[in-house]
C-alpha cells in the first residue's frame, strides 16, 4: 500500500538470527510489525486497516466502508485452510491437505470472492467504487501469493481459467504501474 500510495517506508527483513532474538523481547514475539515515530502496531490486520485509513484505500462513505469489509471478510474465510496446512508438520497429510485445497477448497472460496467482484460494474472494475481499496490488494495478495505458497508454486502462477472476472482482475491489478514495478523490484521472500 506505501508504493500505491507513494509513501517512503523502510521495509525491514529479518533473519532467521534477528527474529529468534526479537522473539525473545517484550511484546507480541510475532511479525510483522509496523514502526510509526518509535511507536509499534503489531498483527497484520490492524497494520493493513491503519494503513489503508490513512492513506486513502477505504470509500469516504460508511457503505463503501462495509463493502470492503465484507469482502475481508470474505478473503478470511481461507485462513483456516492455509493454517491446517502451513502447521502440519507430517508431509504426507500436508500433501493430503493441499490436494483437497485444490480439488475442492479453491473453487469454493474463490466463486464467492468473484460473485463480490461482479456486485461492482458486473466485474469489470475494482471490488469496491471507482479505485483501487483494500479489498482489491488483500484479494490480489491472495491470489498471487498466498495460494502458490499453498500449492508450492512459484508466486502469479494459480491457474484462474475458472475464474474469468478474478482472472481479468488480476491482469488489471497487476498492470498497474506502481503494482508492476513493486512486483519486479520486491524481496523475494516467502509471503
Amino acid at each position: 500500500m506505501f508504493e500505491l500510495a507513494s509513501v517512503e517506508y523502510e521495509d525491514k527483513r529479518v533473519s532467521e538470527e534477528e527474529w529468534a532474538d526479537m522473539k525473545a523481547k517484550p511484546g507480541f514475539g510475532q511479525l510483522p510489525v509496523l514502526e510509526i515515530d518509535g511507536k509499534e502496531i503489531p498483527q497484520s490486520r490492524a497494520i493493513y486497516r491503519y494503513v489503508a485509513r490513512k492513506h486513502g484505500f477505504y470509500p469516504s462513505d460508511d457503505w463503501g466502508h462495509a463493502l470492503v469489509e465484507v469482502v475481508l471478510e470474505t478473503v478470511r474465510d481461507f485462513d483456516p485452510e492455509v493454517s491446517r496446512f502451513f502447521s502440519q508438520t507430517d508431509s504426507t497429510k500436508r500433501e493430503e491437505i493441499r490436494k483437497e485445497f485444490i480439488d475442492k477448497g479453491s473453487n469454493k472460496y474463490l466463486d464467492n470472492i468473484e460473485k463480490l467482484l461482479k456486485n461492482t460494474n458486473g466485474g469489470t472494475g475494482w471490488f469496491v467504487g471507482e479505485k483501487i481499496s483494500l479489498a482489491d490488494i488483500l484479494v490480489f495478495y491472495l491470489i498471487y501469493d498466498v495460494i502458490p505458497s499453498l500449492l508450492g508454486k512459484e508466486p502469479g502462477t494459480f491457474d484462474l481459467s475458472n475464474h474469468e472476472l478474478l482472472h481479468a482482475f488480476m491482469k488489471r491489478f497487476k498492470s498497474e504501474p506502481k503494482i508492476s514495478s513493486w512486483l519486479g523490484k520486491r524481496p523475494k521472500t516467502p509471503f
